[in-house]
């Protein structure tokens, strides 16, 4: 793992509940939700949400208007718990 800081843009929201590995970049207007834990190394472009029950592994990369976690849009969707893990 890297001993680099994570970098979080004063201008996003970083729920207080969520996990942030190492060296996690975070740009701006995103917002993490308090059931998310995000690996080291990833970075979050502009405007990414992530919220939900969501894990996500390292080094992973996000573009700007990203909506990972959030409810499926699916018709048949009953509200019944999710979650999600990538990487």
């Amino acid at each position: 793992m890297s001993n680099m800081p994570t970098n979080i843009s004063n201008l996003s929201y970083v729920d207080p509940n969520a996990e942030l590995g190492e060296d996690v970049t975070i740009g701006p207007f995103c917002h993490v939700g308090p059931h998310v834990t995000i690996g080291s190394g990833t970075v979050l472009q502009s405007h990414v949400s992530i919220t939900g029950h969501t894990t996500i592994g390292e080094r992973n990369r996000f573009f700007p208007t990203s909506v990972i976690g959030a409810e499926p849009q699916d018709a048949g969707y009953t509200d019944a718990p999710t979650t999600l893990v990538i990487g």
